[in-house]
């Protein structure tokens, strides 16, 4: 949350981020764009890097911190207490998902930005890692140790895989929900046959 001190800041971006989103989808994420969307915005070029030092490499962080803090809340002021814990992952896969889907192609070409830079900002990896362990934290999880990392490995693995089917699917959300739904039949299939086995457990699904 940011502080009195960021609060100019922040609201110079609340400004800018709407606008980039409008064309971003078309457009990328780009100084062009970003200039763009700072025209569209009225916000002057002295205050642009003032609010995003550097510039595209700021703001497309800032836009899916948005989206996790969003989801954050979203997760926070639901009810779960009759869901098993598989109904409350899928619930935290499909809100981030949703959330990326209220601006698709936008949503679409930032990830492909972070794709692009595996030790830029913000690369793929350390994205959907971020995005697991809201989903995690957000609905209550308390592991710690190999627990901990074991449910994030895995979940963002179905994330990951989620999404390749997710951004070919911008008017179909069916597609993508019966793919992930899929993938945690998967994941608990899995699970079962290493119970079998006697074999150490992810306890990834109850």
């Amino acid at each position: 949350m940011p502080t009195p001190e960021d609060a100019p800041t922040a609201a110079l971006v609340q400004k800018i981020l709407p606008e980039m989103l409008k064309i971003a989808g078309e457009e990328g994420w780009n100084a062009m764009t970003l200039q763009k969307a700072a025209q569209l915005a009225d916000v002057q070029a002295d205050d642009v890097s003032q609010a995003l030092p550097s510039g595209i490499d700021s703001l497309v962080p800032l836009y899916f911190r948005e989206i996790d803090e969003r989801l954050r809340d979203k997760l926070s002021n639901t009810d779960m207490g009759s869901l098993r814990i598989r109904d409350k992952v899928t619930l935290g896969v499909e809100t981030w998902f949703e959330l990326l889907g209220e601006h698709h192609g936008a949503s679409v070409k930032a990830i492909d930005w972070c794709s692009a830079r595996l030790f830029g900002r913000l690369p793929t990896t350390e994205l959907i890692w971020g995005t697991a362990d809201t989903i995690w934290t957000g609905i209550g999880d308390e592991d710690t140790g190999f627990t901990y990392m074991s449910k994030r490995t895995t979940l963002s693995a179905v994330l990951t895989s989620t999404l390749a089917v997710w951004r070919q699917s911008a008017n179909d959300d069916a597609e993508w929900k019966a793919f992930l739904s899929r993938r945690i039949d998967d994941v608990m299939s899995f699970e079962k046959f290493k119970a079998k086995l006697k074999a150490p457990k992810f306890p990834f699904f109850a």
